[in-house]
Parts: structure tokens; sequence; C-alpha cells
């Protein structure tokens, strides 16, 4: 009888415990499950959240990673999570720019693996990848001395003809400049955050998510499979105690 006692306390604590850890979670879900059941009167998918905490949950950049360069007077190229935008309009993927060549009629973006061609208004021609390239990385762009653009890569150095058509090697002398970075304006840069961001995240996905686990990743869904475990168990085990003393004489 002694031993049984102390058991008895430990199991009945245990119980306690996973019951009051347990309840969190019945509690997040019964309110996010209550919210859902009620989505068209509450008008969930019409409000949108753009709380920096949220949205890069959602993989949606905040501003902070903004890098910004001049390419005339009054156009600016940026490069956020991955994206480049031609003033605040999406442009396409890629990477950040190594150089910027303004010529007539074109403008060339260079990444590590990509040219991009644009008209003199940031109207994109065509991307050329490194495939159709006579180089695999670039790694700088450089000028001649007679002003001319050089891609410079471990596979050597190339001058583009008039047309971005056709690259020769050179092997002459050339400098480089590094791309300097330009902080833009809060105007534009809220800007480029509503066109990258477009409206947030509705309060629906984020309950959804949230009811599922889902918005705090593998951790998220882990948590909510472990909660679920332990109401089985508080479940079975509470009957089983009900049943047991419902038996006793």
């Amino acid at each position: 009888m002694s031993l049984q006692i102390p058991r008895k306390r430990t199991i009945l604590a245990w119980h306690r415990w996973l019951g009051i850890t347990s309840a969190v979670f019945l509690l997040s879900l019964s309110i996010t499950g209550l919210a859902l059941n009620h989505t068209e009167f509450l008008k969930l998918d019409q409000i949108q959240i753009k709380h920096s905490f949220i949205l890069n949950r959602y993989g949606m950049a905040s501003g902070a990673s903004i890098q910004a360069y001049r390419i005339s007077q009054s156009d600016t190229l940026a490069h956020l999570d991955g994206q480049l935008f031609y003033n605040a309009a999406p442009l396409t993927s890629g990477s950040q720019p190594l150089g910027i060549i303004t010529g007539d009629p074109i403008v060339v973006i260079a990444t590590d693996t990509q040219l991009i061609y644009l008209t003199a208004n940031g109207e994109l021609i065509e991307t050329v990848d490194s495939s159709q390239l006579p180089y695999t990385i670039l790694t700088a762009v450089g000028t001649t001395i007679d002003d001319r653009p050089v891609l410079i890569s471990a596979d050597g150095n190339w001058t583009p003809d008039a047309d971005w058509l056709q690259f020769d090697r050179f092997q002459g002398a050339y400098g480089v400049s590094p791309l300097n970075t330009i902080e833009l304006s809060p105007a534009d840069r809220s800007a480029l955050l509503e066109s990258f961001q477009g409206g947030g995240v509705s309060l629906y996905r984020v309950l959804l998510d949230l009811h599922a686990g889902r918005l705090f990743g593998w951790g998220g869904r882990t948590a909510m499979d472990l909660s679920a475990v332990a109401i089985i168990i508080l479940i079975t085990s509470g009957i089983g105690g009900w049943l047991r003393k419902s038996r006793r004489p």
C-alpha cells in the first residue's frame, strides 16, 4: 500500500500537468475553429495582415533587405528576396546586380548568372542565362579605357557588341567600379513593398494555418500532433479510471 500511494500521486501529477499543457493547445484550436466556422460573418478573408512577423512567416521579406540602385535620374532598380524591380514594378527573378549598363537602345542588368535586357522605359525585352553566354559565373562588370563594358569571369573576360548579341574575348586593361546602392524615399520604399507583398496575408489564412499548426512550420505541426496525442491519453486514462471506480463494490 505504501508503494501504491506515491505511484498514484506521481501519475496524478503527470496527468495534471499533461492536462494543463494540452489545454493551451485545445484553447487555440477552439478559438481558431470557432472563428473559421464564421468566416463570412467575421469577414476574415477581407482582413489583411501586414505585420512583419506574419509576413516573414510566409516568406514575404521586410524592407530591411531592399538593395536599390540608380539607373537614371528618375529610375531605379531594386533587389528584394530574389526579385528585381524597375522602380516599384516587378521585373524578373534574379540575384543582386553586379552592373547596370545604360546604352542605346537598351539597358542591360548583369547578375552572376543572367543578362537582363530592358528598353529605355524599363520594359523587359529578354533574360539570357549563363547557358547562352560564354561564361558560367560572372564575378564583376568593368569598363575598358575607351569606356566599353567588360564582363569578367573565371572563364575569361568578354566584351559585347553594340546589340549585346555577340561576345568577344577581351585581354586588355580594364577598370572595375563598385555598383553603389542608394536609399529609396519612404514613398518609393512603401510602393515597392506593396508590389512585393501584395495586400498582405488574409486573417482567414493565418487562422487556418494557426489551427493546423502550419504557421510555425515543422515545430508547430509537431506541437499540435503531440497535444492531440496528449488529449487522447487524458481521455482514455480518465475513462479508464472512471470505469475502475464504477466497478468497485
